[in-house]
């Protein structure tokens, strides 16, 4: 059974709050990477960028899944492509779990 931490998007230490707004649920990877930071660098500008914030922001406007179906997310803004190199979320074991997911169809979003 997977379990899902809560992250506080905006750690408490940094002004976060316990409300419901600033609380979302993570996978352990991710949580275990961003731990205490809000943002990283846009590797295109080379410049700080905030991380994406799942009440606040759109996922479509930030990400989208690699077309050709290998399971790596791609950044589409500097959110996006922050988020992802920050939080090392194409890192190979997590692209390997999608891929796993979606051969026995619980990751349909990127079959190709």
């Amino acid at each position: 059974m997977a379990t899902f931490p809560i992250d506080h998007v905006i750690p408490r230490f940094a002004g976060g709050s316990n409300d419901s707004t600033n609380l979302a649920l993570t996978c352990p990877h991710c949580n275990a990477h961003k731990w205490t930071d809000t943002e990283g660098h846009d590797p295109e500008s080379g410049l700080p960028a905030r991380y994406f914030h799942p009440r606040q922001d759109l996922w479509e406007n930030h990400f989208r899944w690699s077309p050709n179906g290998s399971g790596e997310l791609i950044g589409l803004s500097a959110i996006g492509r922050a988020t992802v190199i920050g939080l090392r979320m194409n890192a190979p074991d997590m692209v390997a779990l999608r891929q796993l997911l979606a051969e026995v169809k619980l990751f349909p979003e990127i079959v190709a």
